[in-house]
This record gives C-alpha cells, sequence and structure tokens, in this order.
C-alpha cells in the first residue's frame, strides 16, 4: 500500500484506514494534532489513492487482514486504529481477529451493520431496484444504462463502476457485523456526526451496545451539527483526543 507517516518515530504506532473513495488526506490534520506523542501510518487501501486494486473481489475480512500484515511488515506490534466509514467495517473486523494487535479503536462514522429503516422505506428502496434493473434490461445502449446508474444509483455505486470496484463494493455493503460485535474486547470509541445520514448516530450507538454487551469496551460519542465527511473536519480534534486517552491509558499500565 502507498502510505505516509506523520509524527515522532519512537511514539505511539497509529493505524489510519480511510472511508470508501477517499484517500489518505483525510487524516493528515488527526495525525498533525497527534505528531508530539505518535508515530502515525496514513495509508491508501487497495482500490484507492496511489495504491493499485486488489486482484479478486475482497471483502472487509481481507482489507483487515491486509491492513495488519502491513503494520506487521512496518516492525509495529501493537498500534491504536483509527478508521473512518469503511475504514471502520475493517477496524470491526481486526477487533475480533487480531485484538493482541491493538491498542484500541477510534471509529468514524463506522459503518458495518445495517441500518434500521421503517418499513416504508424498505418498501421503497426495493421498488426503486426493481425498476432500475427493470429498465436497465431494457436499455439497447450503455449509453442509456450509464444513465440509469446516475439516475437510480448512489455517489458510491456509481464511483465504484469508474474505478473497476463495483464488486468489491457490492461485496462490502451486503456484509454484516452483528454477530460478531460482542466479541470484540478492545476499548472502542464510536464518533458519529449527528447530521450524518449515510451512517446516522443509531448505527453507532447499537455498534457500541453490542460491544459493551459481550463484555467488550465499547463508547457511543456524538457531535452535534457534523455530518458523514466533517466529522474528520472539524471533528479531527476529538478523534485526536479519544487517541491520546487510549496511548496515555496504554502508558500507564
Amino acid at each position: 500500500m502507498h502510505f505516509t507517516t506523520i509524527g515522532d518515530t519512537g511514539g505511539t504506532a497509529v493505524l489510519f484506514t480511510h472511508g470508501w473513495a477517499r484517500d489518505h488526506r483525510d487524516f493528515i490534520p488527526t495525525a498533525e494534532a497527534l505528531a508530539p506523542i505518535a508515530r502515525s501510518y496514513l495509508v491508501d487501501l487497495p482500490g484507492f489513492g496511489e495504491t493499485p486494486r486488489p486482484d479478486g473481489v475482497w471483502d472487509t475480512g481481507a482489507y483487515a487482514d491486509h491492513a495488519l500484515a502491513f503494520m506487521r511488515d512496518q516492525g509495529v506490534s501493537r498500534f491504536v486504529w483509527v478508521g473512518h466509514s469503511f475504514g471502520g467495517r475493517m477496524g470491526l473486523r481486526a477487533g475480533v481477529r487480531a485484538p493482541q494487535s491493538l491498542i484500541g479503536m477510534v471509529l468514524a462514522a463506522s459503518a458495518g451493520i445495517p441500518r434500521n429503516r421503517k418499513p416504508q422505506d424498505v418498501w421503497r428502496g426495493k421498488l426503486r431496484q426493481n425498476i432500475f434493473k427493470f429498465k436497465r434490461d431494457m436499455a439497447k445502449t450503455q449509453a442509456e444504462r450509464d444513465a440509469l446508474e446516475r439516475q437510480y444509483g448512489s455517489a458510491d455505486y456509481i464511483h465504484s463502476g469508474e474505478i473497476n470496484m463495483r464488486d468489491i463494493f457490492l461485496e462490502t455493503i451486503r456484509e454484516d457485523q452483528t454477530a460478531d460485535l460482542g466479541r470484540i474486547n478492545v476499548p472502542t470509541e464510536m464518533i458519529y456526526g449527528a447530521r450524518d445520514t449515510d451512517t446516522p448516530p443509531e448505527v453507532g450507538q447499537r455498534i457500541a451496545a453490542a460491544i459493551c454487551a459481550g463484555g467488550g469496551q465499547g463508547r457511543y460519542v456524538e457531535l452535534p451539527e457534523l455530518d458523514h465527511h466533517t466529522v474528520l473536519s472539524r471533528g479531527h480534534h476529538q478523534i485526536a483526543l479519544a487517541v491520546k486517552t487510549m496511548i496515555e491509558k496504554e502508558a500507564a499500565r
């Protein structure tokens, strides 16, 4: 993976994993805030930024394993995992697969479980999907199919086709990690913007509650007025504070 490092070479290691269709630059302000106490690794995940896509159709488990192997290759045995959205999905996988490697996790606007939807919203979504599939099957040209995708598809769905990542995108959004959340036993802070409509606060609340129900340490924090992306920009000091607190607790042990 393409990556850059920021901060004290003797500081605690922190891995930053970005959201879908984003890259390492999203976390530069947070890493700079932590520079006096942490050695931050900011990666471009496979398929994004300057890192080529995987050869196969990876799920978030494969992405998590790749990131864990990357940190081992850097000579890092324990670190704090910071993830946004898609990177949060990966973090939840890592929390189950390699707790011995994690000091803790700070997950901002993390996905990983289905949203709670009203029955009428589920019905509307399925109807819209069926209409799209019918019109796509009836389309005679690629230009017509592309126009239908722009009309009916989400921004991430459209972009995933443009960057040749549609197969991985569809694999990812089908995942439901609910059954595994109770197995996470590393300190996990869930930070969400109150105005997030992509991964709304109820998602973070349910993830934190499921971690706690399994005996783990899940904490939910909600930032007023922020949304899916401003939780990283305007909210970066809150993320940095959560990481700093985990580093201090680890040092005090």
